[in-house]
């Protein structure tokens, strides 16, 4: 499985990398801190599974990534908004799979991310 994690703060990156790395020891997961870092890996890279923060560096451009994303990736949003905000609003309907909210405990993130890939088996060989 291919994962990337953008955030524009490394510790999030970290912590969200320490908990998919608990739920899929075998994934890939890359790394970027901004919406031309997710770009850039995009164009070279296909992920099953991008988790984006809602605000980091070029993230006024985020319902237009998801748009192109939403074909063949599921797209989760990593929020400090609240989920009443017309921003949650508008992305919803850019398609955005899930948004997880920067408040959910560690076991609401895994039971969230699981969700989307229930088939999907521990491998160290992947």
């Amino acid at each position: 499985m291919k994962i990337l994690v953008a955030d524009d703060e490394q510790l999030v990156r970290f912590g969200m990398k320490l908990v998919l790395r608990g739920l899929w020891p075998g994934a890939h997961i890359s790394e970027a801190e901004s919406l031309d870092g997710v770009v850039s890996l995009l164009s070279e890279n296909s992920f099953e599974l991008v988790i984006l923060d809602i605000h980091m560096p070029g993230s006024e451009g985020l319902e237009d990534l998801i748009r192109f994303m939403m074909v063949e990736t599921t797209v989760i949003i990593f929020s400090g908004y609240e989920p009443t905000s017309p921003r949650i609003q508008s992305l919803r309907e850019a398609g955005v799979d899930q948004f997880i909210f920067k408040n959910a405990s560690v076991e609401e993130i895994k039971v969230s991310l699981k969700a989307h890939f229930p088939d999907e088996i521990p491998s160290k060989n992947k």
